[in-house]
């Protein structure tokens, strides 16, 4: 069994001849299956969870609905980041022919965080604005309010760092990445992630001062990495495309 997983991430079957290095490299990897399965259904599990701190009001719906709204502001930021962070991390396997040992775990520390977010998301709604909800109070906020903005702001910051450290590691490492084209597609999401991350921390920070700004920033940032990835893909299929029209017209 270990030889058929071996061809198949190599391409070609290991030699009599093959150096003890190679072959113990080659043990080292595992598809990128699991890894896959195993990322998509905690995305799923934890956007499910968000949905599950929305009250349903059981008298008088429409100021009900008006008080409920750090909880339907929360849920879509949160929405918004873990499907942002599962575009990215569906566009990151694309590039990828295995997955090491290091990259497992960096994997799981993106999990970790992404699964911590229904509780920072009901902790932010929570407390964001709970003493003082009319509009022209939104400029107050207490200590509580302040710190529950900046842990669900770290949450959001953490989440994103994984995803970063996880494209350049796989961008840096050959026996991941599945060729030359492919490092290069890495390494460059990566620098682009790497902005990302710099500014969540940012936001998180501004979260210290304005709660409120902070999660708009937050739900600004989310919605960005929904849709950045989708564009970089079709703007690089063009170029890729036009890249190999090229000298065929030659």
């Amino acid at each position: 069994m270990s030889w058929s997983i071996r061809r198949k991430l190599g391409n070609t079957p290991v030699s009599p001849a093959a150096s003890t290095e190679d072959v113990g490299t080659q043990d080292r990897l595992l598809p990128t299956g699991r890894l896959e399965a195993f990322s998509d259904g905690v995305f799923a599990i934890a956007i499910t969870l968000l949905v599950i701190e929305l009250h349903v009001p059981t008298a008088h719906l429409v100021s009900g609905l008006e008080g409920e709204w750090p909880r339907y502001l929360g849920y879509f930021v949160s929405f918004a980041f873990i499907g942002g962070v599962w575009i990215a991390h569906s566009n990151m396997t694309r590039f990828l022919k295995a997955a090491d040992p290091d990259l497992m775990r960096l994997n799981l520390s993106l999990l970790l965080f992404v699964s911590f977010l229904p509780f920072t998301t009901a902790v932010a709604a929570t407390h964001l604005f709970a003493s003082n909800l009319a509009l022209h109070d939104l400029t107050v906020s207490s200590t509580p309010e302040r710190v529950a903005v900046v842990l669900f702001g770290l949450n959001l910051t953490l989440a994103a760092l994984m995803l970063y450290l996880m494209l350049r590691h796989a961008g840096r490492t050959p026996e991941v990445a599945a060729d030359d084209l492919a490092e290069e597609e890495l390494r460059a999401f990566a620098q682009q992630r790497r902005s990302a991350v710099l500014l969540q921390a940012s936001a998180t920070v501004v979260g210290v001062f304005l709660p409120l700004l902070a999660v708009i920033f937050y739900l600004a940032l989310a919605i960005f990495y929904v849709i950045d990835p989708i564009r970089l893909i079709r703007t690089r299929s063009r170029r890729r495309v036009g890249a190999e029209g090229n000298p065929a017209e030659n």
